[in-house]
């Protein structure tokens, strides 16, 4: 009976600290991609300025500056999250 319960008391004890670290992966992760992925915003913005606009050139320039925008944005929000995930895991 003893070895089944400390059989228990290790699974729960494990399993209770694969959940604390699964929000602190899922940063790391999500940062990691919103910096990789961050260049399709240029892309995306200037298709979404394109397709609305009466002046290509003006929609061409207006979709880079604010794709650029949007670019370093979720760079800097992707890098924040990565150096900000061992923190979190450090104070649970």
């Amino acid at each position: 009976m003893k070895p089944l319960i400390s059989i228990l008391i290790v699974l729960f004890v494990t399993a209770s600290a694969v959940l604390s670290f699964a929000d602190t992966a899922s940063k790391f992760k999500g940062g990691i991609r919103d910096v990789i992925m961050s260049p399709f915003q240029v892309s995306d913005k200037v298709k979404e300025e394109t397709t609305n606009a009466k002046f290509l050139p003006f929609a061409l320039v207006g979709g880079l500056l604010k794709g650029t925008f949007y670019m370093a944005k979720q760079i800097v929000t992707g890098t924040l999250q990565v150096a900000t995930a061992p923190i979190e895991m450090i104070h649970k």
